[in-house]
């Protein structure tokens, strides 16, 4: 991949990306196994794992919103950083219309992901487990 500009190895359980933070960078897993994490009310809720190939980071560079989860290396994890610069760019030249439906569907993959952690918080309460 022509644009990555870094590349990062990150050990078990180190964080790649943060929940809340804004914006550090969007990813291709170069080698490895991410945990996608969602932490709510005080609960560790595992949403899904990534693997090389996988793109992490992107939600946030197309909305500008916080990041809805963090990602967790599982085991050692080398990543690629994709140049923000020609991301901005790529995206800035594509239409308005499709502008709009990749917003969309980043708010609905952000809305679904929030109803998965609610559902999950909800049988955690009833059962005292996530399995």
């Amino acid at each position: 991949m022509k644009k990555i500009v870094s590349t990062e190895t990150f050990s078990d359980g180190q964080v790649i990306i943060k929940q809340g933070s804004f914006g550090e960078g969007t990813f291709v897993i170069l080698s490895g196994r991410v945990a996608i994490n969602v932490k709510d009310n005080g609960v560790n809720i595992n949403v899904g794992y990534l693997e090389t190939g996988d793109i992490i980071g992107h939600m946030s560079l197309i909305d500008r919103q916080p990041r809805s989860a963090s990602a967790i290396a599982v085991g050692e994890v080398k990543v690629g950083l994709f140049d923000k610069d020609y991301l901005d760019t790529e995206i800035n030249k594509t239409s308005e219309d499709f502008q709009i439906i990749l917003r969309a569907m980043t708010e609905r993959l952000r809305d679904t992901t929030s109803r998965l952690v609610n559902l999950s918080i909800k049988y955690y309460k009833l059962t005292g487990s996530l399995e």
